[in-house]
């Protein structure tokens, strides 16, 4: 799956179309390391939003008239644009928008505003930089990574840097131990670069697609995660999905519903159990209900 998200991905096809160029499915299916069905349905997108102003030619197309950039950076978009533009802090937007999306950006937030908990900033962009190229080129590296006590140093084939929670990881596989680890970017203290490279692992890289929590547990059998919700807060999750893998099953008489989850390790619901406690009944598997009681237990005795 592409690091890039699907906004990103599509603006980056418009600006090429927009250039002259022709371009053609499958080339970039390989280069954005998606499916040919979800490019094809990126030039739907594009078609639906602007009209009919490209040609095709097979698995092809090329536009004949111009397009704004504009017409597709509005409302919500720009504002995930604005927030990752202040995930990187403004020193790195200067650098790498130009001035046409800056402008868009700075429009957007005369309407727009967006609110959540703390997102993690990035400080230092000399560490993202060398991860960036040993992601790009499939460099191995040695980190230097903080620990409670000092820090601790590890060779490590790095595959993508994923934003989950309002933090920044990096996937990969820590060479010496042989498994699969993720590690805050933020307690990334060195780099160094190596001339090795690596293959990735199929296994490990649909793992990196379905990962929906920091606490996914690579190699591990898949949990199905079975909840029943009272119908005082059925809407919210009608609303919203609180894991990608989130699927409503089935509503009962009362207007309760089930809802199922797929994880890979219990504490991927641990939180959103426990936040919507006592209107959410746990009904699969029994074990869950057995570890949120005793996470519970903690919290409490914190408090005497």
């Amino acid at each position: 799956m592409s690091q890039k998200s699907s906004l990103y991905r599509t603006i980056e096809i418009l600006k090429m179309l927009n250039s002259g160029k022709k371009l053609c499915v499958s080339n970039l299916a390989m280069v954005y390391e998606v499916s040919n069905r979800t490019i094809r349905r990126d030039f739907e997108l594009i078609r639906e939003s602007f009209g009919d102003f490209m040609r095709k030619d097979g698995e092809c197309y090329k536009a004949y008239k111009k397009v704004l950039l504009e017409d597709l950076l509005m409302g919500s978009d720009l504002m995930t644009l604005a927030n990752i533009i202040n995930l990187f802090g403004q020193a790195s937007m200067e650098e790498s928008i130009d001035e046409q999306t800056k402008d868009l950006v700075k429009k957007s937030l005369r309407v727009y505003d967006f609110k959540t908990r703390p997102f993690e900033h990035v400080e230092n962009r000399e560490i993202v930089k060398k991860l960036e190229y040993a992601i790009k080129f499939n460099k191995e590296i040695r980190i230097e990574y903080q620990i409670s006590r000092g820090s601790t140093k590890r060779w490590f084939q790095p595959y993508k840097i994923l934003f989950i929670n309002e933090n920044f990881y990096l996937a990969g596989e820590n060479i010496s131990k042989k498994n699969f680890e993720f590690l805050r970017t933020a307690l990334i203290l060195d780099i160094e670069e190596s001339k090795k490279t690596f293959y990735q692992k199929t296994d490990m890289i649909d793992f990196i697609q379905t990962i929906q929590t920091p606490w996914a547990s690579f190699g591990k059998e898949e949990i199905t995660v079975r909840l029943r919700m009272d119908s005082k807060i059925r809407k919210y999750f009608f609303m919203k999905k609180y894991l990608p893998s989130q699927k409503v099953i089935q509503t009962f008489e009362d207007g309760d519903i089930e809802v199922e989850y797929v994880v890979s390790n219990l504490r991927e619901v641990e939180e959103l159990v426990i936040k919507w406690l006592p209107h959410i009944k746990i009904i699969a598997p029994k074990n869950l209900k057995r570890m949120i009681k005793k996470v519970i237990g903690k919290k409490l005795a914190g408090l005497r």
